[in-house]
């Protein structure tokens, strides 16, 4: 675990804010001050971590948009690679953003940082669950075993199986992707008719997005319809904290 104090605004709002550029850089330090060296000289990380930042009650929504933003992730996975030699390693992240006396950045290793439960809803698979596990990067998602777009695809297995019968939800429907803190999903041939439904309410089409991919978040549910009465989701659970 390393501890880190007494942070100034990268970002000037005042000398005691906490600053984007400057939390950037001392999660990037918390991680790396948990790197190990592995045989060859590979790069070695706990699997997850759990980054805790303290700081004025005033800058709690300041702070807690810079790190639900995913280009935060990607600034920060930017700059751990150009530190590393081995970029492929680096550990799932969790952020907790609370009031504190003074700034501090705590990062600590944490193996259910990036864990849950992915659970279906509706349709022949009710009540299926699946864990989201630390080591797998990629979850292909659709109807039945096998997800293939094309008939002469090879076979690739589906990870989560929605239905085995709906014929609405196509065999290669969607792929969650983990990147760093976040998961991603991208639509594949179910095209439109997948919804990104967050907590709030809010509602997104990933094959209308510009990078074809929505960050998805605990509490959120993946609905996959046929434009009229059908749908089945695909919810994604928290972990309960101990």
């Amino acid at each position: 675990m390393r501890i880190l104090d007494s942070l100034k605004a990268g970002l000037r709002g005042g000398d005691d804010e906490l600053g984007r550029d400057d939390l950037l850089r001392e999660v990037e330090e918390g991680i790396l001050s948990l790197r190990r060296f592995g045989r060859r000289g590979k790069d070695v990380f706990p699997p997850g971590v759990t980054v805790r930042v303290r700081c004025a009650e005033a800058g709690l929504l300041t702070v807690r948009g810079f790190v639900e933003d995913p280009s935060f992730e990607r600034d920060l996975e930017a700059r751990l690679h150009n530190r590393l030699a081995s970029p492929d390693v680096l550990p799932a992240r969790r952020y907790r953003v609370e009031a504190g006396p003074r700034n501090e950045v705590v990062v600590e290793e944490d193996a259910t940082a990036l864990q849950g439960t992915f659970v279906v809803e509706g349709g022949d698979r009710a009540g299926d669950r699946h864990p989201v596990e630390l080591t797998r990067k990629e979850w292909r998602l659709g109807r039945g075993r096998w997800h293939q777009e094309r008939p002469d695809d090879q076979r690739l297995p589906n990870d989560i199986v929605l239905t085995e019968s709906l014929p609405f939800v196509s065999r290669a429907a969607a792929l969650v992707r983990r990147t760093g803190a976040f998961l991603e999903v991208e639509a594949r041939q179910q095209g439109e008719f997948l919804v990104v439904v967050r907590r709030d309410g809010t509602q997104l089409r990933p094959a209308l997005t510009a990078a074809g991919r929505v960050p998805l978040g605990v509490g959120d549910r993946l609905l996959f319809h046929d434009g009229k009465s059908g749908e089945i989701a695909l919810r994604l659970d928290p972990v309960e904290d101990p």
